[in-house]
């Protein structure tokens, strides 16, 4: 009977997830043979949207039928709950799959704090969330919903083996100088003392993920290149890549740090939120979560929301470059909002330029890659970028970079010819990481 691994990445309003044939044959790779998606979890008026689509693998015919549902009500169902009803909907749909059939569910978590590797856990040995619940406490926002999912498979599926795989694992190899934040050493009765205050970085597996198509496509080791990648979606980060190891990245202790997000402010004066939010320190009152009023201000009502009204990148730039579109109340906020946004990106990927031309040959260096769903999209911002680095003798193919907007390859090269850097957009595939990590952390 064949196995199978679930890979399960759980936001706070949306669920990916994708199932992974194992090969009889270890040397073989995983197949992905259904992709999974749950939206609307907490959208106040919508119902819970469940999507399966079974895919063609290679050598495989379909082994289900794609289904379409509506759940519960967005704003009222129980996040828990949504994992088994992933899982039923799954089998539901499927003609051959049985429960049993899924050995492993590979789970990307967000914040592993000093954590080294993957932790692995199953019904009768769940030791590692007693981990996870002290890293949910120091970072609620983030780690939360991995946290009901995890508790909610292993119920669901109680023979299986979870695997929770952390977006800092990538970014161990920082350098302890640029780890280290300049403050004094925590004081009694401060937030849990055994977990260091220093940057740790995340979207981790969407960076390895990125690293290994590069390398395909550069037809190189993936400890042979060096890039400077921006990633960026509702939560962006950028990411400098030596010779394949993570060598510094902009979000820091938590995601908050770094650039602009959909609702997060990225770097700012720390003492700004004492001015802004009267009890910045106060519980905010989030349904499930302990968290400051600081931290849900900081993370969920500052970012492009709170300049231009609205997160969508798309909306922004449309507004900005067509009057017409909108009121110039508007216009003017969209334009401040794309302005910003891109004044804190460049500001990371100069900086990150300049680390790699000031230790590798300029031969070594591989280029700058866009992902994430505005870095895989936005042409109008890749194509800004690329003038505003115009001064480093980087420049954009106008018909490559609008080509490649339509996704159509995983690895799309948009530079023109005689660029001085190679410009790329990297389609991430975290759930692929997530699979191939569990399979090699259980040896599948």
């Amino acid at each position: 009977m064949s196995s199978y691994i679930l890979a399960i990445n759980c936001g706070s309003s949306s669920i990916k997830s994708k199932l992974f044939l194992v090969p009889g044959n270890k040397g073989d790779a995983l197949k992905a043979v259904a992709d999974v998606t749950v939206k609307n979890i907490g959208s106040k008026g919508d119902k819970v949207k469940f999507k399966i689509s079974w895919e063609d693998a290679e050598g495989i015919a379909k082994l289900g039928k794609d289904l379409e549902e509506d759940g519960e009500a967005g704003d009222a169902v129980e996040y828990k709950k949504l994992p088994p009803q992933l899982l039923e909907r799954l089998i539901k749909s499927s003609e051959k799959l049985e429960k049993s059939q899924i050995k492993a569910i590979g789970h990307r978590v967000v914040h592993g704090g000093p954590t080294e590797k993957p932790i692995t856990v199953t019904k009768e040995h769940e030791e590692g969330l007693e981990r996870m619940d002290k890293l949910s406490e120091f970072a609620p926002l983030h780690n939360h919903s991995a946290v009901l999912a995890i508790r909610a498979c292993l119920s669901a599926l109680p023979d299986h083996t979870s695997v929770l795989l952390f977006d800092t694992l990538f970014h161990q190899t920082l350098p302890k100088e640029v780890y280290s934040y300049a403050i004094p050493p925590q004081e009694s009765g401060a937030l849990d003392r055994s977990i260091p205050l220093r940057k740790y970085g995340f979207h981790g597996l969407s960076y390895m993920s990125i690293l290994g198509a590069m390398a395909k496509k550069l037809n190189k080791k993936e400890e042979d290149v060096s890039i400077v990648v921006a990633h960026l979606g509702s939560g962006g980060s950028s990411c400098c890549i030596r010779k394949g190891k993570s060598i510094d990245t902009s979000m820091g202790l938590t995601p908050l740090e770094g650039l602009v997000g959909g609702t997060r402010s990225g770097s700012i004066d720390p003492t700004l939120i004492f001015h802004l939010v009267p009890g910045a320190a106060e519980d905010a009152g989030l349904e499930g979560i302990k968290v400051s009023r600081a931290e849900a201000t900081l993370n969920k009502k500052s970012g492009l929301q709170a300049v231009a009204g609205t997160a969508n990148f798309g909306t922004i730039t449309t507004r900005m470059t067509d009057k017409s579109s909108c009121s110039e109340e508007e216009h003017s906020a969209c334009t401040l909002a794309y302005d910003l946004y891109v004044d804190r990106l460049m500001f990371y990927l100069t900086g990150y330029l300049s680390k790699l031309l000031g230790s590798l040959d300029s031969s070594e260096v591989d280029g700058i890659v866009f992902s994430g769903g505005i870095g895989e999209k936005s042409d109008y911002l890749r194509a800004d970028v690329a003038r505003r680095l115009g001064w480093m003798g980087v420049s954009v193919d106008k018909a490559r970079n609008e080509q490649a907007s339509k996704g159509e390859e995983v690895v799309s090269a948009i530079h023109a010819e005689g660029s001085k850097v190679g410009l790329y957009v990297v389609q991430t595939d975290e759930e692929d990481v997530c699979a191939r990590m569990t399979r090699e952390e259980l040896g599948l």
